[in-house]
């Protein structure tokens, strides 16, 4: 049977993790519980991590609470990890303008990896000093060393952040975000709003991130001078790449709604969804993101639903 990847959203780790420590006596949810731990011990299933489960989990300002949820993650996910839309965007446009041009490509998007390493690009590693780490391996082997950071990189110190130089996670770009969305509303709003224009806006503002990666395919450049010339074109080319389309899509939705009201967690469920849709084969999202992701079931490659309890008959489908 084909390994499934199946993403969890924050709210459903809190719950199986609230089932499995007795906190909670929901006898459905023991039933998902037990599946989980059987799919994931088999390796019938992942349970991948983004950057967003890491984040989250140290928002939780109780070091008891923090540290369980991080060590329940940590067993059913086995550091499995799932990389962010903005770190895929190189590889996606790489390929996508491969396709389009008729040239092989030489690498691919690798949404799927172990460790916080691959969930956040940015990090280089467990060790500043490469003596120390050879030291460490050389006495606990690698697999030990390495199942110990990524433990302790979920759980957090025992102490309540901010403790020793660790501080809690920023909210600046969640709510540069926010700002950005609520201005693009108002916007909105000002120019006379329609389900077109709302598209339109949504479309212009995320194709500014495909510049740098269409510029870095050189082998290409008269090609993409005529797609950027092309108004239709680059639209298409922009839907053709997973995890962007996939966010695209989630923005334009919540834009053509005259009603819908931004919060500051949305960047984080756009981001983290919208990649996971694009890649998992399962996903278990909030309801109002998750209500939206369906409506483009279409286009994704994952089955999107908001209900926990629906885990049991995804995974055995």
């Amino acid at each position: 049977m084909a390994l499934k990847r199946v993403y969890l959203d924050q709210r459903d780790w809190v719950a199986l993790a609230r089932q499995h420590y007795g906190r909670s006596h929901d006898e459905a949810i023991a039933g998902v519980l037990a599946l989980v731990r059987e799919a994931s011990e088999s390796g019938h299933a992942s349970f991948p991590l983004s950057a967003v489960h890491y984040i989250e989990t140290y928002h939780q300002r109780n070091p008891d609470r923090r540290r369980r949820l991080g060590a329940f993650m940590a067993d059913i996910s086995r550091h499995h990890t799932i990389a962010g839309a903005p770190d895929l965007l190189a590889a996606e446009v790489h390929v996508a303008v491969s396709t389009w041009t008729g040239i092989t490509p030489d690498h691919a998007p690798q949404p799927f990896g172990t460790g916080a390493k691959h969930a956040f690009k940015q990090m280089k590693g467990y060790f500043t000093d490469p003596e120390t780490e050879r030291r460490a391996i050389a006495q606990f082997g690698a697999e030990a060393v390495s199942d110990y950071f990524e433990r302790a990189l979920l759980m957090g110190p025992q102490e309540q952040l901010p403790f020793a130089g660790m501080a809690l996670p920023t909210r600046e770009f969640s709510q540069r975000q926010l700002d950005f969305e609520r201005e693009t509303a108002r916007k909105l709003r000002e120019w006379g709003h329609t389900s077109d224009r709302a598209h339109r806006v949504v479309l212009a503002q995320e194709a500014q991130d495909l510049i740098a990666p269409l510029n870095a395919q050189t082998a290409a450049a008269s090609h993409i001078r005529a797609l950027i010339g092309n108004q239709s074109a680059l639209t298409d080319f922009m839907m053709s790449l997973p995890a962007k389309a996939a966010i695209c899509r989630m923005r334009m939705s919540a834009h053509e709604d005259t009603n819908f009201r931004w919060h500051l967690g949305d960047l984080n469920d756009i981001t983290a969804l919208g990649t996971a849709a694009a890649y998992c084969d399962i996903v278990v999202a909030e309801k109002h993101w998750g209500s939206i992701l369906r409506r483009h079931a279409p286009y994704l490659t994952a089955h999107v639903t908001s209900d926990l309890r629906d885990l049991p008959h995804l995974l055995l489908k």
